[in-house]
């Protein structure tokens, strides 16, 4: 008897501890072969770490699709039959025409007669598409066999940047407000839209899907004094890499990033594109201007025709189905690889054991933005997999209280710790930017290394005798600088004399970048921004547009040999009229483009 307990109990930690294991995961992975005659990879020709823990690959599976002359997929009317053909689809194609982030102009025509031939000529009869213009019904989105009509809707596309007529019951009856409320309007639907999407693509079988996204910009959400990505487009993003999509931004013409305003009282502010961070993030592509569609498109569509499935075996710590990042390289060089920033494990609940969820500690803080203070937080790649990321602070427009009395913010201390308390880092800083007191051995910016992720970060604000005088708490989002071409964050420097110039360029430890973005026209700006590529040297161009992208001129762009890659221009502000203006970076190899834009004011 004693026996047969003792083999049941055995058994029973067997069968338990094989549930609690978190099932084995797929990661779609593009290879650029350097030639065609190259043989299929294999699982051991793939390295996965997961925060530097290295990931079993299980194996590693060839995606080809075949060509054109398999039988077509008959036509759709019902979600039945929608799924069922996606199961037998080769690829799976969304298009997003963004009427209300476009132009009305030649270049838009050009793009819009470029991806209608796509679908109608280039895709095969057994791909599904699937066209989404703002106001389409996201409730009932469905994938099409049918290319011309697909085509069609393409081609029926209207612009409307800059139109605020209303053109539907809905627009009529619930957008009003200023053109900056009407953008914001605009942005979330975008956002939306796209969001869906992804979501529906999602749905199908494993493997590689495409989302095109033909927009001159969409703003990630209404901008808060918050620094750092935006949580809609970081969940996004998250999301489609989740489904295995892959998103492809396609501007017509680079566009100036929209201002939209915070709150009914707030001033205009600048908000971030978040169309080039979701390509960037989900192993997709951008494409500036016009030139630039057809090639584009057909390096999403040989992405979507070829492509690796890894099955990996997750890390313990993804038994919680949250989100993992992790590198993907290969171990003999010569091929370059896009592969997405991490995975999740979905993970069965009614098979595991009943335990007690347990919150991070870092989620159990309350969220709280100073207001004494402007924050700007640089990041840049560095060695291995970890991310170089910057801090520099600035004293807020002066909070009277009481009688006159002033609030003046001397020093902040700042603790950075992983959600679930983990540290990162500690640290101490007096203000950044002209005419800033600096206590004896203190510097303007604290600079340290962090993995990918989400992180906590605190700051006390201490007055010059180190009373406390507000708590800051807010989330930071360390990018993963996984592509092939990218930027880093834009750090900007002002300058009123020759001294300030030569203390900039000669990199002087006493100066540091500012979290300012308005600027008086008897000073001067430099502006660095890190650029990190793999193949080429690309070449780099930067133009100083107007609020409106008209361009101003062409600005020289240089490198600063001490810094790595780090891109540097010179931006004197004399010449230029009172208003809003920005600076549009852009790099091209052989390997694809990257673009990123530093918006800043002008005063007299």
């Amino acid at each position: 008897m004693r026996l047969r307990v003792l083999v049941w109990l055995c058994l029973s930690g067997a069968v338990l501890s094989a549930q609690a294991t978190p099932p084995a995961v797929t990661l779609d992975v593009v290879v650029d072969d350097p030639g065609p005659a190259r043989s299929p990879l294999s699982a051991t020709d793939f390295v996965v770490t997961d925060a530097g823990e290295p990931l079993l690959v299980q194996s590693a599976r060839l995606v080809l699709l075949p060509g054109d002359a398999a039988m077509p997929l008959s036509p759709i009317a019902s979600d039945d039959e929608e799924k069922a053909a996606a199961t037998s689809a080769d690829r799976l194609i969304g298009v997003f025409i963004d009427e209300y982030h476009l132009s009305d102009d030649a270049a838009f025509a050009r793009v819009r007669t470029a991806v209608a031939t796509f679908i109608r000529s280039t895709l095969g009869p057994r791909d599904l598409v699937m066209v989404v213009k703002p106001l389409d019904s996201l409730v009932s989105l469905r994938m099409t066999a049918d290319r011309d009509a697909a085509a069609r809707i393409v081609e029926s596309a209207s612009p409307r940047e800059g139109d605020y007529t209303p053109r539907s019951t809905f627009e009529r009856d619930f957008f009003a407000g200023a053109p900056a409320r009407l953008d914001a309007a605009r942005n979330q639907i975008a956002l939306s839209a796209v969001s869906a999407m992804a979501a529906h693509l999602g749905q199908f079988p494993a493997g590689r899907k495409t989302l095109i996204v033909v927009s001159n910009g969409i703003s990630g959400a209404v901008p808060s004094r918050r620094d750092g990505p935006l949580p809609a487009l970081d969940s996004i993003a998250r999301a489609a890499n989740l489904a295995h999509v892959a998103v492809y931004a396609f501007r017509p013409s680079p566009a100036p990033v929209r201002t939209i305003a915070a709150d009914a009282d707030a001033s205009a502010r600048v908000a971030p594109d978040g169309l080039l961070a979701l390509a960037e993030r989900t192993t997709g592509l951008a494409v500036n201007g016009d030139a630039g569609v057809n090639a584009g498109l057909q390096r999403a569509l040989r992405d979507a025709s070829r492509y690796y499935l890894l099955s990996l075996a997750p890390s313990t710590s993804a038994s919680s189905g949250r989100f993992q990042f992790v590198s993907v390289a290969l171990r003999a060089p010569g091929s370059l690889v896009r592969a997405r920033a991490g995975y999740g494990v979905a993970v069965d609940t009614g098979a595991l054991a009943p335990r007690t969820f347990s919150l991070p500690e870092g989620l159990k803080v309350p969220r709280h933005s100073s207001p004494l203070i402007r924050t700007w937080f640089g990041q840049a790649a560095s060695n291995g997999d970890a991310t170089a990321v910057a801090f520099v602070w600035e004293p807020a427009p002066r909070v009277p209280i009481g009688r006159g009395a002033m609030i003046t913010p001397a020093r902040v201390t700042m603790n950075v710790t992983t959600m679930d308390g983990a540290s990162v880092f500690d640290g101490t800083t007096g203000p950044s930017g002209r005419g800033a007191s600096l206590a004896p051995g203190q510097s303007p910016q604290l600079t340290f290394k962090a993995l990918p992720g989400t992180l906590l970060v605190q700051m006390d604000v201490l007055d010059p005798a180190g009373r406390v005088l507000d708590h800051d708490v807010r989330d930071l989002t360390v990018a993963a600088f996984t592509n092939t071409l990218a930027f880093g964050t834009a750090a900007v420097f002002r300058s009123r004399s020759l001294p300030d110039v030569r203390a900039i360029l000669g990199n002087s430890a006493a100066v540091a970048p500012v979290a300012a973005r308005e600027f008086s026209r008897a000073e001067h700006l430099v502006v660095r921004i890190p650029l990190v590529h793999q193949g080429a040297d690309p070449d780099v161009t930067v133009r100083l547009q107007s609020r409106f992208g008209a361009t101003v001129r062409m600005l020289t762009a240089t490198r600063v040999a001490a810094l790595g890659t780090t891109i540097q221009v010179d931006v004197p502000l004399a010449p230029l009229a009172s208003g809003r203006y920005s600076l549009v970076f852009t790099a091209r190899n052989s390997l694809g483009s990257a673009a990123e834009s530093v918006d800043f004011g002008v005063t007299p």
